[in-house]
């Protein structure tokens, strides 16, 4: 099994214990991927996993710039062109993995939900 998707699979659990329902994982648009979209607490939720070790640098919230937020926005609005009257929000699920242990540090409202007027992708 490749790293990404057994932290995906993690993920999904946690998110599911939490209360999300899990309504897709690895959506594709033209404009890019978004790991799990899922709902909770009446909001259409686009999660973004980010794995690290526990002695990473960066974490991974930070690990995401702003050309992937606007691929993920973009990839929300082709996944949601149906359902514009729903709430929406973007988390971050980060997973911090040590030797012994992992942790789960869940970002509800990670970054805002407009959408830049560049268009190009």
């Amino acid at each position: 099994m490749q790293k990404g998707k057994f932290y995906e699979d993690k993920a999904a659990n946690y998110l599911k214990l939490k209360g999300y329902s899990i309504l897709k994982r690895n959506f594709r648009s033209p404009f890019g991927e978004i790991d799990i979209i899922a709902t909770d607490e009446g909001y259409i939720c686009f999660i973004e996993v980010k794995a690290r070790n526990y002695n990473y640098l960066v974490s991974g919230k930070e690990a995401i710039d702003f050309r992937k937020i606007e691929k993920i926005k973009k990839t929300a609005l082709f996944y949601a062109s149906g359902n514009l009257d729903r709430l929406f929000r973007f988390d971050v699920l980060e997973i911090i993995q040590g030797k012994d242990f992992r942790e789960y540090n869940l970002i509800k409202g990670a970054f805002d939900c407009s959408v830049e007027a560049d268009s190009r992708g």
